[in-house]
C-alpha cells in the first residue's frame, strides 16, 4: 500500500432523491387508543382486579407488622370490633413509651433474677420458725429469698422485665406453673411503686404486657383441657361444654388469685385472668368486672388507680368489644369521683420531692384518662351532649384544667367548635392557674383548624380571646406550642391584615421573652411551616411587614440556614403562578437564596448541595422583569455574584441568558444581544467541570450566530477548541466514575456542524484558520490512535472539509455570510480544504495500520469501510491515487468483512448505481477482486 495519498474533492451538485411514498391514514407515531369495555354492573377497578391479582403482593414490613399484631391479640379470639381496641392500643402503648422515659436510677424486687443486693424481707425469731421458714422454702422451689435490685437505668428495666417475661415462659413450659404465676403477682406489685413517677405510665405498659402474656398461658391451658386443639373462638365458648377437670383447674387458679393477700396483685392478678371465667360461668364476667371497678376504690394513690381502671377497660375490651365501652364509662365516673385526691397535699409533696414540676405530674395521667374517654365516646351516640355535661364538671370542679385537657383532646372537631366558646371562657377564667394551658391552647387549635374556612361566626373574637391569653403565657415554649395551630386557624378563617398583626405580636412577645429566639428555632421554624402551608395565597405573605422580620429572628448560622431551607422548600411547593413579578417577594426570596449559600463550604456534603442548588435554581427560573430585558440581565448578574459557589445555578444562569438572548432576537437591538453573549463568555470560565464548559461554550458560539455577533462566535468556538485538550476521560457523577467519550464526541460533531457556516474572519490571512488550529489541537491530544473517539472525529472532521468544498452549503443562517458566499469555491481556499483532508487521510491509514498491529480485526474493517464510503461519495475517483486508495481499503475490508456484511454490500451496490465514469471503472475493478 503507498505511504501517501493526495486528497481530491469531487464537489457534486446537490440531487434530489426521489424516494417512494405511501398513503396513511394515521400519523406513525401518534398512539393508538384502546378502547376498553367493561360491564355496568363493576368498576374499572374490579374489572382489573382479576389480572392484577398474580402480581400483587403483601409488603414485607407491612407483612411483619401483621404478624405481630396478630401475635399480642393471641391466635384465633379476635372479632373486628376487638381488632379495633387492640390496635387503638398498641399504637398509644408506642406513644406512651416513647413518650415517659427517665434518667433517674429504677428498683426491681423480685426472687427471680440473678444478682442485685439480697434482702431477706421474712424474719425469723427462733429455730422453730427457721425449720418452718426452710420447708416453706423448699415448697417454694427455692425462691423466697427476695433480691432488691437497685440502681437500673431506664434500659436496664426495661431489660429486666423482658427477662421476668422470658422466666414466666420457662417456668410454664417446665410444668412450674406455680412459679410462673409468683413471677406474675411479684411483677404486679412492681406497679405500686412511684419512686420514679415521670416513668410510670411507660412501666405499666411494659408490666402489663407481661400480665397479659401470662393471662393468655392460663387461658390457653384451660382451652385446651377442655376443647382439645380445636380453633375456637371467645364467643364460641360454652361453659356448659366444658369438662369438670377443666373447670376444677380454672377455679384452683382463681382461688390461688383470691389469697394473694395485698389488694394491687390480687387485682391485676384477676383482671389478667378474667377470660378463664368463661370456662366456669359466662354470666361472672359482667358482675366480676362492675365489682372490680368498685374494688379500685380501696387503692389510696390516684395515679396507680387510674392505670389500673385503664387495664380493666383494656381487658374488658378484649373480651367484650363494643359491649365493654359501659365499663369505660364506669371507670371514667369513679375517676372523676377520685379527682380531688390528685390534689391532696400528700400527693402534692411526693411529686414536690421527685422535683417534677405540676404540669410533669398532671400529664402522668393523661394516657389513662384520655383511654377511659376513648371508650367512653365509641358507646355515646350523642357526643355534644356528653361534652356538655363534661364541661358543665370542669366548670364545678376546682382544678380542672387536667379533665379540660383530656376532653378537648378526646372529643371530635365538630364537637369542639361548637362549643368553643365556652372552652374558650373556661380557659380565660381560669388561665392564670393553669399549669397545662399551652396543651389545653394547642388542642383546641387543632380542632379549630378543622373549621370551615369563613364560615365561623366569632372567629375574630375567638382569636382575639386566645391572643389576650397566650400574651400572657410566661413560658416561651408553651407560648409557641400553641401559636402553631393557632396560626394556622387565623390563615383559614381570618383576614390577612389579622395575619400580619399576630406575627408582629409574635416578634414582640419573643423580643420581651429576654430569651434569645435561637434557643426556640424548631418552634419558630415549624410555626413559619404551618403559616406557608396554609396561607391562602404564599406570595401575600411576603408583602406583609412582620413576616421577614419573623423568619430572620433567628441570628445563628445554622438556625437560619434551617429557616431559609424551610420557606424556601414550603414556597415553591405552594407556589402556582407562571413567574414572580413582585419585586419585594424577589428581593425577599434573594435574601433567603443567598443565607443558603452563604451555608456552603468545604466540608458540605454533596447532598446538601444539590438541593440547595435546587431551591436556588427555581427562583431564578421564576423571576421575570417581563419585556424589561435590561433589568431581567441585571438580575442575572446579580445572581452571579451571589451564587459563584454552586456550578449548577451557573449552568441555570448561563441557560437562562440564552434563553433571553434568543427571545430577545434582533429586536432589541445589537447591544443587548452582545451583553447576553458577553455574560455566557465571561460565565463559563467559573465552572470546574471542563465537558460543562464546553457545551456551554459551544452553545453560545451557535447564539452569538443566530444573532449575527459573528465575532463573539469566533471567539466561543477559539475557546471550545482550547476546552476539548482539558476535558477528562472519566468525570464523577452521582457517585459514580463515568466515561465522557460518547459526549465529547458528539461535542466535536456540535462544533464541526457549526463551523460549516462559521464565515472566515478577513483579517486573517490564514484561511478557515478555526478548523486548521482544531486540526492542529487533535494532533497535540494524546488519545489513543486506536480509540473509536480519535478516528471517528477524524472521519466526521473530513465530512466537514469535503462539505466546504461546495459551490453552495448544506445550510446558512440569514444575515451571516458563510464562505461559500464569501470565497466562491476559489481555488487556493479549496486547496487549503484538499490539503487538510489528505493529511487526515493519511493519519487514518496509520490508525489502519495500528488497528491491525492490535489484531482489531473488527474495528479495522469497519474503518476501512467508512473511508472507502468517504471517497466514493465524496472524493474524486477518476483521480489515480484516489482509485488507488479505495481499492486498497476495500482489499483491506474484504480479509475481515463477512460474506453477508450489509454494509459493504449497500457500499458497493450505491457505487454500481453511481453513472460517473469514474465510478464505473473502479467498480468494474472492485468486483473483479
Amino acid at each position: 500500500m503507498p505511504t501517501y495519498y493526495k486528497w481530491v474533492s469531487a464537489p457534486k451538485p446537490k440531487r434530489r432523491h426521489d424516494y417512494p411514498s405511501l398513503e396513511v391514514t394515521n400519523h406513525p407515531l401518534k398512539s393508538e387508543l384502546l378502547n376498553l369495555k367493561f360491564s355496568t354492573n363493576q368498576t374499572l377497578l374490579q374489572s382489573l382486579k382479576k389480572w392484577s391479582l398474580p402480581f400483587e403482593e403483601l409488603d414485607p414490613l407491612l407483612r411483619f407488622e401483621q404478624m405481630d399484631l396478630d401475635n399480642e391479640a393471641g391466635p384465633g379470639d379476635i372479632t373486628v370490633d376487638e381488632i379495633n381496641y387492640t390496635k387503638a392500643w398498641n399504637s398509644r402503648r408506642i406513644a406512651i413509651l416513647n413518650k415517659y422515659t427517665t434518667g433517674e436510677k429504677l428498683t426491681i424486687i423480685s426472687s427471680f433474677l440473678p444478682g442485685g443486693e439480697k434482702t431477706l424481707l421474712r424474719q425469723v425469731s427462733n429455730l422453730n420458725d427457721k425449720v418452718k421458714h426452710r420447708l416453706e422454702q423448699l415448697d417454694d422451689f427455692d425462691e423466697s429469698s427476695i433480691r432488691k435490685t437497685m440502681g437500673l437505668s431506664q434500659q436496664e428495666f426495661v431489660t429486666k422485665i423482658h427477662m421476668l417475661d422470658e422466666e414466666i415462659k420457662k417456668a410454664w413450659d417446665t410444668e412450674q406453673r406455680v412459679k410462673a404465676f409468683k413471677i406474675a403477682i411479684q411483677c404486679s406489685k412492681l406497679l405500686s411503686d412511684i419512686s420514679v413517677m415521670q416513668f410510670y405510665p411507660s412501666k405499666f405498659v411494659l408490666i402489663s404486657n407481661v400480665l397479659d402474656n401470662f393471662g393468655m398461658l392460663v387461658f390457653d391451658r384451660l382451652k385446651k383441657k377442655s376443647f382439645g386443639d380445636k380453633d375456637i373462638k371467645l364467643e364460641e365458648i360454652d361453659s356448659n361444654l366444658v369438662p369438670e377437670a377443666a373447670k376444677e383447674t380454672c377455679q384452683n387458679w382463681l382461688f390461688k388469685m383470691a389469697s394473694i393477700r395485698e389488694l394491687l396483685p390480687r387485682l391485676y392478678m384477676e383482671m389478667s385472668l378474667l377470660k378463664c371465667y368463661l370456662f366456669t360461668s359466662r354470666e361472672e364476667l359482667k358482675p366480676t368486672i362492675a365489682r372490680l371497678t368498685k374494688m379500685i376504690r380501696g387503692i389510696g394513690n390516684p395515679l396507680v388507680a387510674v392505670y389500673v381502671r385503664l387495664y380493666l377497660c383494656n381487658t374488658a375490651a378484649k373480651l367484650f368489644g363494643r359491649d365493654s365501652e359501659n365499663f369505660f364509662y364506669d371507670n371514667l365516673m369513679e375517676f372523676f369521683d377520685d379527682y380531688p385526691q390528685i390534689f391532696h397535699p400528700a400527693m402534692i409533696k411526693k411529686y414536690g420531692a421527685q422535683l417534677l414540676t405540676s404540669d410533669q405530674y398532671l400529664s402522668l395521667y393523661i394516657p389513662a384518662v384520655d383511654w377511659l374517654l376513648y371508650g367512653t365516646l365509641n358507646a355515646t351516640p350523642c357526643k355534644l351532649t356528653l361534652l356538655e355535661e363534661f364541661l358543665e364538671r370542669c366548670q364545678n370542679k376546682d382544678n380542672s384544667e387536667l379533665l379540660l385537657c383530656c376532653f378537648v383532646s378526646a372529643f371530635d372537631s365538630p364537637s369542639v367548635i361548637k362549643k368553643s366558646s365556652v372552652i374558650m371562657d373556661i380557659i380565660y377564667k381560669t388561665a392564670d392557674e393553669m399549669v397545662l394551658l399551652s396543651q389545653v391552647l394547642n388542642s383546641l387549635g387543632e380542632h379549630m383548624c378543622q373549621a370551615e374556612p369563613y364560615r365561623h361566626p366569632s372567629s375574630e373574637s375567638l382569636s382575639q380571646t386566645w391572643w389576650k391569653i397566650a400574651s400572657n403565657m410566661r413560658s416561651t415554649n408553651n407560648f409557641l406550642q400553641a401559636l402553631e395551630p393557632w396560626m394556622q386557624f387565623a390563615c383559614v378563617q381570618l383576614s390577612s391584615q389579622h395575619i400580619n398583626m399576630l406575627l408582629r405580636g409574635t416578634i414582640r412577645y419573643m423580643i420581651k421573652c429576654g430569651s434569645p429566639a435561637d434557643e426556640y428555632t424548631v418552634q419558630i421554624q415549624a410555626v413559619v411551616n404551618r403559616l406557608l402551608k396554609h396561607v391562602p395565597d404564599v406570595e401575600e405573605l411576603f408583602l406583609m411587614d412582620a413576616f421577614m422580620p419573623l423568619v430572620e429572628l433567628v441570628q445563628t448560622a445554622n438556625a437560619r440556614t434551617a429557616m431559609a431551607k424551610t420557606v424556601l422548600s414550603v414556597f415553591f411547593e405552594r407556589f402556582t403562578s407562571v413567574q414572580i413579578e413582585d419585586h419585594i417577594i424577589i428581593s425577599s426570596l434573594m435574601r433567603l437564596c443567598c443565607i443558603l449559600h452563604d451555608s456552603i463550604n468545604a466540608v458540605t456534603v454533596e447532598d446538601e448541595s444539590k438541593l440547595v442548588a435546587e431551591l436556588i435554581n427555581k427562583f431564578i427560573q421564576a423571576v421575570s422583569y417581563q419585556d424589561d430585558l435590561e433589568q431581567q440581565l441585571n438580575f442575572y448578574v446579580d445572581c452571579r455574584a451571589a451564587f459563584i459557589k454552586l456550578d449548577s445555578v451557573l449552568v441555570t444562569l448561563i441557560h437562562a441568558v440564552s434563553a433571553l438572548w434568543s427571545r430577545a432576537g434582533a429586536s432589541c437591538g445589537r447591544g443587548a444581544a452582545r451583553a447576553c453573549g458577553a455574560y455566557c463568555f465571561v460565565t463559563s470560565p467559573s465552572l470546574q467541570c471542563p465537558l460543562t464548559r464546553a457545551s456551554l461554550t459551544l452553545q453560545a458560539a451557535q447564539l452569538s450566530l443566530l444573532n449575527c455577533c459573528q465575532g463573539q462566535a469566533e471567539a466561543n468556538l477559539k475557546s471550545f477548541v482550547s476546552l476539548v485538550p482539558e476535558i477528562p476521560q472519566y468525570i464523577q457523577e452521582d457517585a459514580q466514575k463515568k466515561p465522557t467519550h460518547d459526549r465529547v464526541l458528539g461535542l466535536i460533531s456540535n462544533f464541526l456542524s457549526t463551523l460549516l457556516i462559521l464565515p472566515d474572519n478577513m483579517e486573517s490571512n490564514s484561511k478557515a484558520y478555526i478548523l486548521s488550529g482544531f486540526i492542529k489541537t487533535m494532533e497535540r491530544i494524546h488519545w489513543k490512535k486506536t480509540d473509536a473517539l480519535y478516528y471517528t472525529s477524524l472521519l466526521r472532521t473530513m465530512d466537514l472539509l469535503c462539505e466546504m468544498t461546495r459551490d453552495t452549503y448544506a445550510y446558512h443562517i440569514e444575515g451571516v455570510m458563510s464562505n461559500d458566499e464569501l470565497y466562491g469555491c476559489d481555488r487556493e481556499f479549496i486547496d487549503v480544504l484538499e490539503k487538510h483532508a489528505t493529511n487526515i487521510c493519511q493519519e487514518l491509514l496509520v490508525v489502519l495500520k495500528a488497528l491491525g498491529d492490535a489484531k482489531e480485526n473488527k474495528k479495522q474493517c469497519n474503518l476501512a469501510l467508512d473511508l472507502f464510503w468517504r471517497i466514493i461519495r465524496r472524493g474524486d475517483v477518476s483521480d489515480g491515487s484516489m482509485a488507488s486508495l479505495a481499492m486498497n481499503l476495500w482489499s483491506l475490508s474484504k480479509k475481515h468483512q463477512d460474506s453477508n456484511n450489509k454494509y459493504a454490500k449497500s457500499l458497493l451496490s450505491s457505487l454500481e448505481q453511481d453513472p460517473s465514469p469514474g465510478s464505473q471503472r473502479l467498480y468494474e475493478k472492485i468486483k473483479d477482486m
